[in-house]
């Protein structure tokens, strides 16, 4: 791993982060971002750009970098990561998160340019993502797309080991071909698209399937999809169109896809909106574009804690969710207040559409994608269930405050008693001794923003021997730590077990 958190972040030290030795580095797996606060827009500076840029085109011998993005946390607060230009990007694999049980986690986000889902925590009565911690260690606390997007990083990995030839968008092309909808099909918003495929703004094409994707990389299987074009739509006449609160502007967007030039297209990836767009306040805006095949999609929804009035300049939002599709039409864009707020007003200034694809349609799309059953959960019979009966309960949150009861596994008769890792002790320990004593409580409680589960908190509170002194206000003082940690700048961060971050803050605020 590279450390890139433990300081003021830069544009140079974003840019060398992510272009760290790509003669030898393969696939890069980032859980880390803008503020997940439902307020920020912001994207990869110059230099990071330029990193991405060098990545894709020098990269793995020229057949380009993978690089696995998590697609953000910000669920609770109303936060879109299309206003992420990281997870924005078409260079990116953007992965979301699933719960256990093929839901929606809390945390998080929907938005158009995601691309593929993996599992990871949902609800504290799921099973939890378990993983390696410090000081060797291992830890349940690991949790969000920054869990997710290393799952999707490690799957890669067996794609490439399987095919080394394939390029940066056979990968993604293959996320999109062999990712599973039955899994999650039990949630809102599933749509298909003019090319056949499910796709969804909170999980992209579905739950990665490793087993589809190396299967359908194998080197006899797999031809590599045709040379990348970008066609460029936009309407040198267009006058700047004003906008007022609850009114609409609709922008038809006619394109023969540049037929008859060396850059048309036929069968669409990526397409982005790059717009400028004046506004006394952004979060009230919602965008959306729907392509000639009537695909319908959501570029950009309301954000209610957002109350910029800076507007988008040149701002690139992005979709995969037409993947597949013949551009060629007419395109309609329309952009909205959504609110009743009589004082909003603002303008479209300009815009411009940027279509990504191929002159022809790649060869493992010129037969339908067909959907079968296919439920990790339920259907696999190949041990899931018996291993599940081996994993332990749960702590319920009713038997909190009891001494914990130790379970069985399957190799031993007395199960380990798991004690919380030194971070959490450190901080706890550094944390109540001062704020404590002092009897000073931030007022901001944000106990939703950080899933640490509640019943390693208390388990760790128990070992202080802290409870009979904060008996009935161990969630507010649990949630005002995680509100100082989560709004902290200049950290950047999508880890949300980076305990060592909140310890320092503390620190800093005594």
């Amino acid at each position: 791993g590279i450390r890139m958190l433990d300081g003021i972040v830069t544009d140079a030290i974003e840019a060398s982060s992510i272009g760290f030795n790509p003669e030898h580095v393969d696939i890069y797996s980032a859980s880390w971002g803008p503020n997940d606060d439902g307020k920020t827009v912001e994207g990869p500076g110059r230099l990071a750009q330029k990193a991405f840029e060098y990545g894709i085109n020098q990269g793995r011998n020229g057949k380009g970098s993978i690089f696995v993005w998590a697609s953000g946390n910000g669920g609770r607060q109303g936060d879109n990561c299309d206003c992420d230009g990281y997870t924005d990007s078409i260079y990116t694999i953007s992965i979301s998160s699933a719960s256990q049980q093929g839901l929606s986690p809390w945390y998080a986000e929907k938005c158009s340019s995601t691309l593929a889902t993996a599992y990871s925590s949902g609800d504290y009565t799921d099973q939890r993502i378990t993983s390696v911690d410090l000081h060797n260690e291992c830890t349940e606390t690991h949790t969000g797309t920054s869990a997710s997007a290393p799952l999707a990083a490690g799957i890669f990995a067996l794609v490439l080991e399987a095919n080394p030839d394939l390029t940066w968008r056979d990968m993604q092309h293959l996320v999109v071909w062999t990712s599973e909808y039955d899994p999650l099909a039990g949630n809102p918003g599933w749509k298909k698209n003019g090319a056949g495929l499910m796709v969804n703004s909170r999980f992209g094409f579905g739950l990665l399937n490793a087993n589809a994707l190396v299967d359908l990389a194998d080197p006899k299987r797999w031809k590599s999809v045709p040379e990348k074009r970008e066609c460029i739509v936009k309407d040198k006449s267009f006058e700047p169109r004003l906008l007022r609160a609850n009114e609409e502007v609709i922008i038809e967007i006619p394109t023969k896809a540049c037929e008859g030039q060396e850059n048309s297209i036929a069968s669409l990836e990526h397409v982005q909106l790059e717009a400028t767009i004046e506004y006394s306040r952004r979060g009230d805006l919602h965008v959306s574009l729907i392509s000639p095949s009537g695909t319908s999609t959501v570029l950009l929804a309301e954000r209610e804690r957002d109350k910029s009035p800076n507007g988008f300049k040149n701002w690139d939002f992005m979709s995969v969710h037409t993947w597949g599709e013949n551009p060629a039409g007419t395109w309609i864009l329309r952009i909205t207040d959504m609110s009743r707020r009589i004082q909003n007003e603002g303008r479209i200034v300009n815009w411009k559409l940027i279509l990504h694809g191929t002159a022809t349609q790649p060869e493992h799309m010129k037969q339908p994608r067909v959907y079968t059953s296919y439920n990790a959960v339920q259907n696999d019979r190949r041990g899931v269930e018996k291993m599940t009966d081996l994993v332990e309960d749960h702590t319920t949150l009713e038997s909190l405050s009891e001494k914990p009861k130790a379970t069985e596994d399957s190799s031993s008769d007395k199960a380990e008693d798991k004690t919380p890792s030194e971070a959490m002790l450190h901080l706890l320990q550094s944390a109540f001794s001062r704020q404590m004593d002092q009897k000073q409580l931030p007022k901001k409680t944000a106990s939703e923003k950080l899933n640490i589960p509640y019943e390693h908190f208390y388990q760790a509170l128990r070992k202080l021997n802290k409870p009979s002194r904060l008996r009935g206000s161990e969630e507010s003082l649990y949630s005002d730590y995680v509100d100082l940690f989560y709004n902290a700048k200049p950290y950047k961060h999508r880890d949300d077990r980076l305990l060592q971050v909140l310890v320092d803050i503390i620190n800093e605020g005594n």
